[in-house]
C-alpha cells in the first residue's frame, strides 16, 4: 500500500470514529453503559455499546441520562450576558439578540474551540423574554418580581436608577437589521425603538398554548442552553432538536450537545399532594330521584371500589379516582412546567356505555375539557401549566349518562413536572 493509499485509509478511519461518538447511557436504576447514541424518539433510546453489534432500543421510562461527555464551557469570570425564555421553558444564554420580522436570531456566547454553534430557527411568537444582565443577581431578582405583577401586554422595560421601568404595548417585528423593534403603544402610536434601549429587557404576552406535545428529554448543550425537546433527532455526525413550543435546533456536530436528560427530573404525583375537595351535598337528589345517604371521596394510587387503576388493561401505581360531581383543587404555587396524565374510566365497569366530563382549570381557566367515555380508549394529556398557581379538577356526569356507581374518572399517572 502506498504512503498516499495509506493516509487515506486512516483519515478515513478517523473520520468514521469522530462520527460516533462515545457517550455513557444511565438507567434510572442507575446502571450505565458506554456505547454510542443511535437515535431518540418517544417511546426508545437507541443505544449501541460498545463492542456491540447491534442496537438496542432502551424504554424512554427507564433511561435517566445520556451524557455525550462534552462539557458545558462555563461564561468568563467577568462575562456578561443575557437570556432569553421561550414559552415551553427552554432557557438560552446569549452575548447579544436581534429580532428580525417575526424571527429572533440568537448570538451564542463562546463554546469549546472547533465547535461550531447550533443553527436555530426561532420564531417571535415563541419567546417568553428576553432579560438583560442575567449574570447579575441582583438583576435576576428584579426581573423576576417583574414577571410576577405583569399585565396582558407585552412590555419593552427600561432600567432605570430606580428600578425596571415597563411600557405596555405591543412588539409588533423587528427591523431588517435586527436593531430596532416596532413598538405599538397603548396610545395607538407605533415607534420604532431600538433594542439597546430595553436595557431591562422584553416581556411577550403569548396566547397560551394549552394541550402542548409531551416533553422526551432536556437538552443540554455546551454553549449553556437548555432545550425542552418534544423531538430529538440524531444524524450521522450531529443532532436536531424541536422544542416543546415548535422551535428547532440543529448542531452540525454532537460535540456541541454535553447531554439529554431523561429523568423529567422535579416531578410531583397528585396522589402526593393535598386537595382542596368539593363533593356534592349529602341531600344531592341521585340521578333516579333516591336520596344518596353516603358520599364518594377521591382516591389516591387507587381506584374508588378497587385496589387498582387499571385502564384498557394497564395498571397505574399512582394516579387519582375522582368520582363524578367533584373538583380538586391543587396549589401549584407557579413552581410547575406541565401537567400529564392518562384519563379513563376503570376496566369492568359495566354498563359499558359510561361517559363523564373531565375539565381541568388553570387559575379559573379551562384549559381541557371534554367527555371521557367507557366506549372509548383511555385519553393521554400534556398539559400547560407554567406559571399556574391553582390547578382544579372537575369530574362531573355528562347530559348523556346518568350512571353513577362505578363510573368514576381515573387519572393514571397524573403529574407534574418542572
Amino acid at each position: 500500500m502506498t504512503t498516499t493509499r495509506l493516509a487515506s485509509v486512516l483519515a478515513l478511519g478517523l473520520g468514521l470514529a469522530l462520527t460516533a461518538r462515545s457517550a455513557d447511557l444511565v438507567t434510572l436504576a442507575g446502571k450505565k453503559s458506554a456505547g454510542t447514541l443511535v437515535s431518540v424518539d418517544p417511546q426508545a433510546v437507541g443505544f449501541q455499546e460498545d463492542g456491540a453489534g447491534t442496537v438496542a432500543k432502551v424504554p424512554v421510562k427507564q433511561v435517566a441520562l445520556v451524557d455525550l461527555k462534552n462539557p458545558v464551557v462555563a461564561p468568563a469570570k467577568d462575562a456578561k450576558y443575557d437570556e432569553v425564555e421561550l414559552t415551553d421553558g427552554s432557557v438560552l444564554r446569549l452575548a447579544a439578540v436581534k429580532v428580525k420580522g417575526k424571527a429572533v436570531e440568537p448570538g451564542w456566547l463562546p463554546g469549546p474551540d472547533g465547535v461550531a454553534p447550533p443553527k436555530v430557527d426561532l420564531p417571535l411568537g415563541n419567546v417568553f423574554w428576553l432579560m438583560r444582565d442575567a449574570h447579575d443577581p441582583k438583576a435576576r431578582a428584579e426581573w423576576k418580581k417583574l414577571l410576577a405583577s405583569r399585565g396582558k401586554r407585552d412590555l419593552f422595560v427600561v432600567r432605570q436608577s430606580t428600578g425596571l421601568s415597563p411600557l405596555p404595548g405591543t412588539v409588533t417585528g423587528g427591523s431588517a437589521e435586527g436593531d430596532k423593534v416596532a413598538f405599538l403603544r397603548e396610545d395607538g402610536r407605533t415607534s420604532n425603538l431600538p433594542l439597546t434601549r430595553a436595557t431591562g429587557g422584553l416581556v411577550f404576552n403569548q396566547p397560551p398554548r394549552d394541550v402542548i406535545p409531551p416533553t422526551v428529554c432536556k437538552v443540554y448543550d455546551v454553549f449553556g442552553n437548555v432545550w425542552y425537546a418534544q423531538v430529538v433527532s440524531v444524524a450521522e455526525s450531529g443532532l436536531k432538536v424541536t422544542t416543546v413550543s415548535g422551535a428547532t435546533v440543529e448542531y452540525p456536530s454532537q460535540a456541541g450537545v454535553s447531554k439529554l436528560d431523561f429523568s423529567q427530573g422535579n416531578v410531583t404525583y397528585l396522589s402526593d399532594l393535598e386537595a382542596a375537595a368539593e363533593y356534592p351535598p349529602p341531600e344531592t337528589d341521585g340521578p333516579l330521584g333516591e336520596q344518596f345517604p353516603f358520599a364518594f371521596t377521591y382516591q389516591k394510587d387507587r381506584a374508588i371500589g378497587a385496589a387498582e387503576i387499571v385502564l384498557a388493561g394497564k395498571k397505574y401505581a399512582k394516579g387519582i379516582s375522582v368520582p363524578p360531581d367533584t373538583a380538586l383543587t391543587y396549589n401549584l404555587s407557579g413552581d410547575y412546567r406541565e401537567f400529564k396524565a392518562v384519563a379513563g374510566i376503570l376496566d369492568g365497569v359495566r354498563p359499558d356505555n359510561g361517559v363523564l366530563r373531565l375539565r381541568i382549570e388553570a387559575d379559573g381557566r379551562a384549559i381541557f375539557d371534554e367527555p371521557v367515555s367507557k366506549k372509548g380508549p383511555p385519553k393521554a394529556i400534556t398539559l400547560n401549566v407554567k406559571d399556574v398557581k391553582e390547578l382544579k379538577i372537575v369530574v362531573e356526569r355528562d347530559a348523556q349518562s346518568a350512571l353513577y356507581f362505578g363510573n368514576q374518572i381515573n387519572l393514571g399517572d397524573a403529574r407534574v413536572q418542572k
